[in-house]
Formats: C-alpha cells, sequence, structure tokens
C-alpha cells in the first residue's frame, strides 16, 4: 500500500531526519559529555532509543499497511448488487457536473447503512467508505489521509496511526527531560563546558542543539496531543472526521446516527479484543471481527481488487 505522493514522501523523509537529529543531540551532546561511559549514559540511551524504534515500527506499519481499501468492481457499466445501493461521490471530492447531475435526478445523499457506488473509481462501497483523493481509491471508515504517515487512516491500520502518534509524544516528553537533566548537571569545566578544554565554541554549539531540540520535541509534542484528542473523540463517539463534516451539513440524515458503546469496547474494535497491554505493541496485529456489513459474501463476489 505504499504511495507514490511527493508530499507523503517528503513528510516521510522529513520524520526521519528529524528523528536521527533527536537521537544524534541527545547521545553525542546531552548524555555523553554530562555522563561520560556511566550506566545512566547506557540507560538513557537505550530507553531512548527504544522508543525510536518502536516509533519507527508504528510508523512503517501505518503508512504500508493497507487501511481498508474498497475492491474495484470488474465492469464500470455494473450496477449496484441490491436495492439499498446508490450511485454517491463523496462531497469533498464531488465536481459542479456531478453535483449538478445529481441535483437533475434528485439523487439524495444515502444514510450510513445504504451502499453506493462511487463515481471515481468505481467500486461499491460499504456504508461509512469515502473517496480519498490521493489514493485516488474508496477507503472503510475513512477518517483523513495523513502526508505523515503517506497513507489513508482508515479501519484497518487506525491502531497503527495511534501507536505511531502516541510513541511520539512519549520519544518527545523523554527528550525534554533529559535536556533539562543534563544541563542540571551540566560541568561548566566538562568536554562541552564554557570553561571546558575545547573552549567557547563548543559551548555554543551545544546551547543552539539543545534549542533546536527543545523546539522540535515541543511542537511535535503539542501537535500529536491535538491529533491523539482528536483521534480518541471521534473512537468515542465512532465518528470519523469526514462523518463529523458531513453531520454538520445539510446533507446529513437522522439515520445516520449510531448507538454508542462504552469507550473500552470502541477501542477494541480499532486496537482488537486481546489484552490492553497489546494495544501499545506495534507488532501484534489486531484481530478484528469482520463488519457486519462485510459478511455476506455474495455482495462481494463479483467484484475484486
Amino acid at each position: 500500500m505504499f504511495k507514490w505522493d511527493p508530499c507523503g514522501l517528503v513528510c516521510v523523509a522529513m520524520i526521519y531526519a528529524l528523528m536521527a537529529y533527536a537521537d544524534y543531540v541527545i547521545l553525542i551532546w546531552m548524555l555523553l559529555p554530562t555522563f561520560g561511559h556511566s550506566i545512566w549514559t547506557v540507560i538513557h540511551g537505550v530507553v531512548f532509543n527504544s522508543l525510536l524504534i518502536t516509533t519507527i515500527i508504528a510508523h512503517t506499519r501505518a503508512m504500508t499497511a493497507d487501511p481498508g481499501v474498497v475492491p474495484i468492481s470488474q465492469s464500470k457499466a455494473e450496477k449496484p448488487l441490491n436495492h439499498h445501493a446508490d450511485y454517491s461521490s463523496d462531497d469533498e471530492d464531488e465536481s459542479d457536473e456531478e453535483a449538478a447531475f445529481r441535483r437533475d435526478h434528485s439523487f439524495s445523499r444515502p444514510s450510513a447503512t445504504e451502499w453506493t457506488m462511487c463515481t471515481r473509481c468505481d467500486s461499491l462501497r460499504p456504508p461509512r467508505a469515502h473517496h480519498c483523493r490521493v489514493c485516488k481509491r474508496c477507503i472503510r471508515k475513512m477518517d483523513h489521509h495523513c502526508p505523515w504517515v503517506n497513507n489513508c487512516v482508515g479501519e484497518l491500520n487506525q491502531k497503527w496511526f495511534l501507536q505511531f502518534i502516541f510513541y511520539v509524544g512519549v520519544s518527545s516528553l523523554y527528550s525534554l527531560f533529559i535536556l533539562c537533566l543534563c544541563w542540571v548537571y551540566h560541568d561548566a569545566y566538562g568536554s562541552t563546558g564554557l570553561k571546558g578544554p575545547l573552549g567557547e565554541n563548543i559551548y555554543h554549539a551545544k546551547v543552539i542543539h539543545s534549542v533546536m531540540l527543545a523546539m522540535e520535541s515541543a511542537l511535535f509534542g503539542l501537535f500529536v496531543l491535538a491529533v491523539s484528542c482528536d483521534q480518541l473523540g471521534a473512537i468515542f463517539t465512532d465518528e470519523t472526521a469526514i462523518e463529523a463534516c458531513q453531520r454538520r451539513g445539510r446533507n446529513y440524515l437522522a439515520s445516520s446516527r449510531r448507538p454508542r458503546n462504552s469507550k473500552v469496547a470502541m477501542m477494541k474494535q480499532v486496537c482488537g479484543p486481546g489484552p490492553k497491554i497489546l494495544w501499545l505493541v506495534p507488532c501484534v496485529t489486531p484481530q478484528k471481527a469482520q463488519p457486519r456489513y462485510l459478511r455476506n459474501h455474495d455482495q462481494l463476489a463479483h467484484f475484486d481488487v
């Protein structure tokens, strides 16, 4: 599912470059000059690099996993297979001509329980699936297309995305903690000290690297905090970002409302029904039950990827 999107590739390269820079500053400019080759350097170095490795694993899985791509029909002229299906296009992807065509033919927006035929990728979309402009495919329970993972965030990869932003936040907090710790124990006569053997230039370089890392950690920490609140709110209310926009629009139907379960039950739908500790492990694939609207294999018999 890797996408060759220029914007997404630039964002991915930026993420890996910033993580490498953070690791460089923490090890070379903070831990080694402050604690030398003591056990504290080993402990903090192992913990910080473990967080970075876990972040990379979660990011890779979110980037390469199938977000829930809807199969494309074999024939563009193929009609919906049941009377609940209707031809539909998302508001954010609908052109003026298509909107006029819908108005002239009295097409109304279907509810969240109906199947629709996408006019852009010719796929029979299950309920709550939406078309992505970047991926050029319909995605089941699509929340948004994230350039930072160069992929859509949908039904099948939302767990990896949650883990990615969680570990980015933890790594940012831990890097700020190490920065404060190293400056508390800073030795003015050490290798990077103002009165050290290497002179003032090394000290000034350490200050610059410290400021740069603090800005990076603070900005990314605040960013993932906002995204985390948005994602958790969408999970707990069982409403994606696209569905929230549609709810505020005029075409939203009251029948699209769904009964809400407990927050733990909603998290299990995303992260899997196993032990909660596995929700934080990016190497474990959640075992999800097949959605009810996909259990009828006869509806997908004439479709392939």
